[in-house]
């Protein structure tokens, strides 16, 4: 359960995905990583938008992360920058995130029986902040 000062039983019910606005050039030359992410897909997509960047006449490949994918986001930065010789910069982020909440109702005796609907239970929107990061790689 989340407690919030205006709704003091709460559970959570989805994280809201944030909204993304990119070019075709961008989409080309972004790599979003998750904490699920795993380390080596992350290098060899890396790898694979570095050799691909002369043809979209961009300079340099994006990773971006947010909460528990920044650590990961930074060790590929890392190995590009210490085993690669590439060039990096890096970027601190704070990205806005809406979550989806539930009121729950007090708690019933096992006697009385109450059946609502999910659909029918009044939810809200919250908004927060997570912190993110952005890695630039420039090629050799």
């Amino acid at each position: 359960m989340v407690n919030n000062n205006n709704h003091q039983n709460t559970k959570l019910l989805k994280k809201r995905p944030t909204i993304k606005i990119l070019s075709h050039k961008k989409i080309k030359t972004t790599i979003y990583i998750k904490s699920q992410t795993p380390y080596v897909s992350g290098l060899k997509r890396t790898k694979k938008f570095i050799a691909d960047l002369p043809k979209h006449g961009v300079k340099y490949v994006t990773l971006l992360g947010m909460g528990k994918a920044v650590e990961k986001t930074l060790a590929l930065g890392t190995y590009f920058s210490q085993e690669k010789g590439h060039k990096i910069e890096i970027f601190t982020r704070t990205v806005k995130v809406i979550d989806e909440l539930q009121a729950m109702e007090a708690q019933h005796d096992e006697e009385e029986e109450v059946s609502i609907d999910e659909e029918d239970e009044e939810t809200f929107l919250k908004r927060r902040t997570l912190s993110g990061i952005e890695v630039r790689i420039y090629p050799l």
